[in-house]
């Protein structure tokens, strides 16, 4: 079994820095949910850091329910949010290698999200024993997944997910899921444990509680919290699935939102504008959520991976495995991104459509990530429905969310602010 996994440990000693610095020189009423974000990461990376030496290291897919896999006694790593929480710590992010699998003949148009844990292959700096993968939610991310197989001879398993989200469909996950389950555990020598299962599940449900609550109090004028909040719910969402730390942290925004709301406060600067995403947001530069809030006045309300379509699991410590698996399929075929993505358009177009007129946004923008192909193919029906539906505006950005170099955050200021100036 493979050992090595630097990557952890270069975000856990950037995110240690960070949150030094940043209890050293901000506000103590300032920052809190990044603060709070900060403190599981770290928690969370220093345990799989220091488990990670005599366990089994499985990768998976951010869009895989992650905590599935904690019914194996294993240091899971995601491989997408490894590149992306770099890009937010690091001054360089991951580009060096992103430029490491460019530069073996990976195509510059894949997906960033991939592309960092492949260039850290190339390097030797992480082993990882297998990885999963589902077949959503687009072709770009999956097809990046041959790499881990054919080059890295890493075992891969494809969990296969449908294109309709119907009975029959979420039938055919949940055993494509138990079938999984039972590979894996016999590649790593361990029977699934049901009981660490139940009990990392429950954790889920608690957190999609908070979340919940969360989403329902950004409904409010003026919006009771930052918009860095979003990434951040990202960053927790896929590294922390089935742990406490992910309760925690929703436990700690939801508790700071409640004390805003109850006192009618609004976040930091005064908002004059909201906006809905319908994409994911950009992680290379957090500074730009304080500008959209301060200098802009604008709310950042919810993004594509900040709201989640599908229930918890009812009860995961009395439920059967056969029930909780069917419930964690319904969960992975709605997943964030997968949700939108996986199936026909419209799907995309309703929940953009849902969510700007349940967040009572003035406008929406659209990150045109570099690896969206799909949502590309889409971005001028989207515009087209809010217009002629809602009569609201819509901003296309075209970024790579994870690497600077493809449009400077300054660029990317200077279109928001005049189409602030401009229509709205």
């Amino acid at each position: 079994m493979g050992r090595r996994i630097k990557p952890y440990e270069i975000l856990y000693h950037a995110s240690m820095m960070t949150l030094d610095i940043m209890e050293r020189i901000v506000t103590e009423d300032e920052q809190i949910a990044l603060k709070s974000f900060l403190r599981n990461a770290i928690s969370v990376l220093k345990d799989t850091i220091d488990n990670a030496g005599d366990k089994p290291i499985i990768g998976y897919h951010f869009a895989f329910p992650g905590d599935l896999l904690q019914c194996f006694d294993a240091t899971l790593v995601c491989f997408e949010v490894v590149p992306y929480l770099m890009a937010s710590l690091l001054p360089n992010g991951a580009e060096y290698f992103y430029d490491k699998i460019t530069a073996f003949g990976h195509p510059f148009h894949s997906c960033t999200s991939q592309k960092g844990i492949m260039g850290m292959l190339l390097d030797g700096l992480v082993d990882i024993d297998l990885a999963i993968c589902p077949t959503g939610p687009c072709d770009n991310t999956i097809a990046s997944y041959q790499f881990f197989s054919n080059q890295m001879k890493i075992p891969v398993f494809i969990a296969d997910f449908p294109h309709y989200k119907n009975d029959r469909a979420y039938d055919y996950v949940r055993d494509e899921l138990m079938r999984q389950i039972d590979e894996i555990g016999k590649l790593i020598g361990q029977e699934p444990d049901y009981d660490r299962l139940r009990k990392a599940l429950q954790y889920s449900r608690e957190a999609h509680e908070y979340l919940a609550d969360i989403n329902d109090m950004r409904k409010a004028k003026p919006c009771p919290i930052e918009s860095i909040v979003n990434p951040l719910i990202t960053g927790a969402t896929t590294l922390m699935p089935g742990r406490p730390e992910k309760v925690q942290f929703f436990k700690e925004v939801r508790d700071l939102m409640k004390k805003r709301v109850k006192n009618h406060e609004g976040r930091i600067g005064d908002e004059k504008f909201r906006s809905f995403w319908p994409n994911i947001s950009q992680f290379y530069d957090m500074g730009f959520y304080e500008w959209m809030d301060r200098e802009l006045g604008m709310s950042q309300l919810v993004d594509v991976f900040t709201y989640y379509f599908f229930d918890p699991i009812q009860d995961p410590l009395h439920d059967s495995v056969e029930s909780i698996f069917q419930q964690i399929a319904k969960e992975a075929m709605n997943y964030p991104m997968t949700h939108q993505a996986q199936s026909f358009i419209e799907t995309m177009v309703d929940d953009t459509l849902w969510g700007a007129k349940e967040f009572q946004a003035d406008c929406a923008i659209m990150t045109g990530h570099l690896g969206c192909k799909q949502i590309a193919s889409a971005i001028q029906i989207i515009r087209e429905v809010l217009r002629d539906q809602l009569d609201i505006p819509m901003l296309t950005i075209e970024v790579d969310i994870g690497d600077k170099r493809f449009n400077s955050i300054d660029a990317v200021k200077y279109e928001i602010a005049e189409f602030a100036k401009t229509l709205l």
